[in-house]
């Protein structure tokens, strides 16, 4: 008899109030509005300009006031590419942050590393500038799980969130990306379990056989 079952986090995806799962709502929503929205304005599965100046992060317009920008840019992506992308690794680390971090810091972490990145590339690139993308959120998912792998394991878990975090990378470089937010979100994100000292118990499941 399992006095405690383990159930992995897919298992778990429907049955608890996850972050990574309301974020990833939050993104299939935006992507699949915007999309259906710049089909009808003949743009096909590539976001319409005019909705990314709206949602997205244009400079100009935060500067004249639009500042919800900045948070809105975190969950909106530009193409299919991007959007599964992102999806992708948001799961493989939204999935290892979950395990350790109380909802409420696991929250703090992606958006705080977004936004800081986000507010650099508005003092830095030119006003016309329109970026967007939750890239920068989960770059600080990746920084936070690379100093949990550090503290925990050492070696093993290291080397795998840094193999997967130079994928992540590569799967994301190009003309036009915003390497300031990606930059800024993992070092942020590698910075803040030194001060969220108050972490999620770690459950020990017992079989007990009768």
């Amino acid at each position: 008899m399992t006095e405690t079952e383990s159930i992995s986090p897919l298992e778990n995806f429907w049955k608890a109030n996850l972050p990574t799962r309301n974020l990833l709502i939050i993104i299939v929503l935006a992507y699949v509005i915007l999309t259906i929205l710049s089909i009808i304005e003949g743009e096909g599965l590539r976001i319409s300009g005019k909705y990314l100046a709206i949602v997205g992060q244009y400079n100009q317009k935060v500067l004249e006031g639009h500042v919800y920008q900045l948070l809105t840019a975190i969950f909106v992506h530009v193409n299919i590419l991007h959007f599964l992308s992102n999806s992708l690794f948001l799961l493989i680390y939204g999935f290892r942050a979950e395990e350790r971090f109380l909802n409420w810091q696991y929250i703090l972490i992606f958006i705080v590393s977004a936004l800081i990145g986000n507010l650099l590339s508005l003092a830095l690139f030119n006003p016309e500038t329109i970026s967007c993308g939750a890239s920068g959120g989960i770059f600080g998912l990746l920084g936070a799980d690379l100093k949990l792998a550090y503290e925990e394991e050492k070696r093993k878990s290291l080397w795998i969130f840094l193999g997967t975090g130079v994928i992540f990378f590569s799967l994301s470089a190009g003309v036009n990306v915003n390497f300031i937010a990606h930059g800024v979100g993992l070092i942020v994100g590698f910075i803040l379990p030194f001060i969220l000292k108050k972490r999620k118990a770690i459950e020990i499941h017992i079989d007990v056989e009768t």
